[in-house]
């Protein structure tokens, strides 16, 4: 029984390699005529993507703040003190026991808890500096005390609307890689506030805003991927005769 038939079985090798030396030229033609619009579209996409970061940088919204002023907050039912760099905040929680004969509540505890932290408008990169949680006080003069100490130990940090930032938190008030405006990190140059969407931009193209990562062009990959075809065996290429079994 026979085999059914294989395409240019019964053809002449040289003249499948002519055929395939002709179909190679056409490819490079068409691979040669694909880069110039290929380059532009890669072009006008990086400079949508650096539109697209300025776009977040300048819509950034201004961090609220107290004005260093401590203020109650009542959804939290915690007094709170801010600027644009830091916040804190203190609470009392007034534990008691319940008297039946003089159906009173009778206070038995106070308990504290405090913290200092970054007050950065991007969301999910504030820091916590220093806190405590539920300090625990039988005496509520002595928990009213403990709360003044601790507010006068980082009152310095509440001197300025927007004191200058530590290198450790910069980062936290930085859109992709460039510093919201009005703010300093100490030790460098303040940057002007009235910087504009150009001025961000050419900011931008000098590399504050570089990709972190940087994927392959496409230029790129369809030259690697011919450059691998060349390289991988032609379908047709004889193999070394195997010894029969």
């Amino acid at each position: 029984m026979g085999y059914g038939g294989t395409p240019f079985t019964n053809s002449d090798v040289k003249e499948l390699e002519s055929l395939r030396k002709i179909s190679a030229g056409t490819e490079q033609k068409i691979f040669d005529s694909l880069k110039e619009p290929l380059s532009k579209w890669e072009r006008q996409a990086a400079l949508t993507k650096l539109l697209d970061r300025a776009i977040q940088y300048l819509k950034m919204p201004e961090v609220e703040h107290t004005s260093n002023q401590w203020m109650h907050d009542d959804r939290s039912d915690r007094d709170k003190i801010s600027n644009r760099v830091y916040q804190m905040s203190v609470s009392v929680y007034e534990d008691y026991k319940y008297d039946r004969q003089t159906r009173e509540r009778i206070p038995t505890a106070w308990y504290v808890t405090w913290d200092v932290t970054i007050n950065t408008p991007r969301r999910g990169y504030g820091k916590v500096i220093a806190g405590q949680r539920q300090k625990r006080y039988t005496d509520k003069d002595a928990a009213l005390k403990y709360i003044e100490g601790r507010k006068k130990a980082y009152a310095h940090l509440f001197t300025e609307i927007s004191p200058p930032l530590p290198q450790e938190y910069a980062d936290s008030f930085k859109v992709h890689g460039v510093l919201l405006p009005g703010y300093t990190i100490e030790g460098q140059e303040p940057i002007p506030t009235n910087r504009t969407a150009i001025e961000v931009l050419n900011e931008l193209s000098g590399g504050a805003f570089a990709l972190q990562d940087k994927k392959p062009s496409v230029l790129g990959k369809l030259a690697a991927s011919k450059e691998d075809m060349k390289k991988a065996p032609s379908a047709g290429a004889k193999k070394k005769e195997e010894p029969a079994l």
